[in-house]
C-alpha cells in the first residue's frame, strides 16, 4: 500500500514496557489506515522527553528515509 501524498505525519507519545516512546504514522492511500513510519527504539524517562524528541524527528523529516532512531544517534548536535 501506498502512502497518500496529502497526509500529514501524526506524533504520537505513550508509555509502554517502563519507559516513554514516540511514533510517527502517516495514513494510507486505501481504507484510512495508519502507517507506522518512524519509531524511538528505547524508551524516555518522562512523556515530555519523549515528545521533544519526536517533535524534533517530525521536524527534521528524518523520519522520511528511515524509520528506527536510538537516542544517541538524535542528541548529537542538538541543543
Amino acid at each position: 500500500m501506498e502512502l497518500t501524498t496529502s497526509s500529514k505525519p501524526t506524533l504520537h507519545v505513550f508509555y509502554q514496557e517502563g519507559g516513554w516512546h514516540w511514533g510517527i504514522t502517516v495514513e494510507r492511500t486505501a481504507g484510512g489506515r495508519m502507517k507506522v513510519v518512524a519509531y524511538s527504539d528505547e524508551g524516555f524517562n518522562s512523556e515530555e522527553e519523549a515528545r521533544e524528541d519526536g517533535e524534533f524527528v517530525l521536524r527534521s523529516e528524518d523520519w522520511r528515509s528511515r524509520q528506527s532512531f536510538g537516542r544517541s544517534e538524535r542528541r548529537q548536535g542538538y541543543s
